[in-house]
C-alpha cells in the first residue's frame, strides 16, 4: 500500500473530541473474547480514534500506545494521532476483521472492541455493543450484526483459512 504524506503525519486531536459511543465490560477479563463494543459516528479515523482514546483513557486509565484497524473500513489512514499530549501509533492490517479494533498500551493493556458500522440502526448497534460487553458471551448479537469470536491470544486469521478452521473446531492433536 502506498502511503501519502498526509497518512505519515501526526494528527493532533481537538481539545474536546466528540463523545465516543462505547460500551465496555464492567471489569476487564483475560478470558473474554471482547472487552466491549464501539459505534463510531463516521468513517473519519482521525476524529473517531481521538474520541475513542479519550473515552478509554477516562474509563480504564493507563497509557494507550497503539491501535490496530482494518483499512477498508475507514476513509483516512493516519499513522499517528496526538491525544492529550501523547502520541498513539495506528497500524492498518488487511488481515484484521473490519468489525474489530485492538488497542494496546503500557503495562500489558489490551482492549479488543467490536466495531459497529457508523450507518447501523440504533437498535442493532446497541444490541451488538451490549453483546460484545458481556465477557462470558461470544455469541452473535441480535439483528444480524456480527460480533467477532476470535480468541484474544490467538493469531489473526481469515474466515477462509483452513488452518483456522482446523485449530478452532474443537479437536485436539493426540
Amino acid at each position: 500500500m502506498v502511503r501519502s504524506a498526509e497518512d505519515r503525519m501526526t494528527w493532533v486531536c481537538t481539545p474536546e473530541p466528540p463523545a465516543a459511543r462505547l460500551q465496555l465490560a464492567d471489569s476487564p477479563s483475560d478470558g473474554a473474547m471482547l472487552d466491549g463494543g464501539w459505534w463510531p459516528t463516521s468513517r473519519d479515523a482521525v476524529v473517531e480514534l481521538c474520541s475513542l482514546v479519550t473515552a478509554l483513557t477516562a474509563r480504564r486509565g493507563g497509557v494507550i500506545e497503539r491501535i490496530m484497524l482494518q483499512p477498508d473500513a475507514w476513509d483516512r489512514h493516519p499513522g499517528r494521532i496526538g491525544v492529550g499530549g501523547a502520541v498513539v501509533r495506528v497500524g492498518w492490517f488487511t488481515t484484521l476483521a473490519a468489525d474489530l479494533v485492538i488497542i494496546t498500551g503500557a503495562r500489558d493493556l489490551r482492549v479488543d472492541l467490536a466495531v459497529v458500522a457508523p450507518g447501523t440502526t440504533y437498535a442493532v448497534a446497541t444490541a451488538t455493543m451490549l453483546a460484545a460487553s458481556r465477557p462470558t458471551d461470544s455469541t452473535r448479537a441480535a439483528g444480524g450484526a456480527s460480533v467477532p469470536c476470535q480468541p484474544r491470544q490467538g493469531r489473526l486469521t481469515r474466515a477462509d483459512d483452513d488452518v483456522a478452521a482446523w485449530e478452532t473446531e474443537g479437536g485436539h492433536h493426540a
